[in-house]
């Protein structure tokens, strides 16, 4: 997707691909313009996860928001639950990927935070980093996972914009 340069138009674009599935109103999706192809890949993978359900699903977008540096997208969705396993990857994927993606251009970037107590954060590559002197977070981004399967750790693979799953049982025992 090449990115138009303002939210308005990058959601628009967004939007307008998919209304098929889209119910009600279209939010603004409050967050940094360098996230546009996050979201995008998002919607995407929704879309695909819908085609498969036998009849037409509309889908309630509730918020899609940036807050603690990280993507947040709550939607309803009345599917079953292979489908919704499939949305709910979908999601963790666009939260994974805006974890290391600067908020500003899109470009590979690293949580930074700004100095003091009340510290901001943000991901910023380097060249959008001035006011976030601090790095947090080392590495690719991770987190522990609960879904029906288990407890993982899964740690997020910019490259290849997937993520790689151990079960917390395996890391545990070493």
């Amino acid at each position: 997707m090449s990115r138009p340069k303002h939210a308005a138009d990058w959601q628009a674009a967004i939007y307008a691909k998919h209304p098929h599935w889209i119910a009600g109103h279209h939010p603004h999706m409050a967050v940094g313009d360098g996230w546009a192809e996050v979201l995008a890949r998002l919607f995407d993978r929704i879309a695909e996860a819908l085609a498969g359900e036998p009849v037409p699903v509309k889908v309630a977008i509730v918020d899609i928001k940036e807050k603690y540096a990280e993507l947040r997208a709550e939607l309803l969705a009345p599917v079953g639950p292979e489908t919704q396993a499939v949305i709910d990857r979908a999601i963790l994927l666009a939260e994974m990927r805006s974890e290391c993606t600067c908020d500003e251009c899109g470009r590979e970037g690293r949580l930074r935070s700004t100095l003091g107590q009340s510290g901001w954060l943000a991901v910023k590559c380097d060249i959008h980093a001035s006011g976030y002197p601090r790095l947090v977070a080392k590495g690719p981004p991770r987190r522990r996972v609960r879904d029906r399967r288990g407890d993982y750790e899964v740690v997020y693979d910019r490259v290849t914009d997937a993520v790689v799953e151990t079960p917390v049982d395996d890391m545990d025992s070493r």
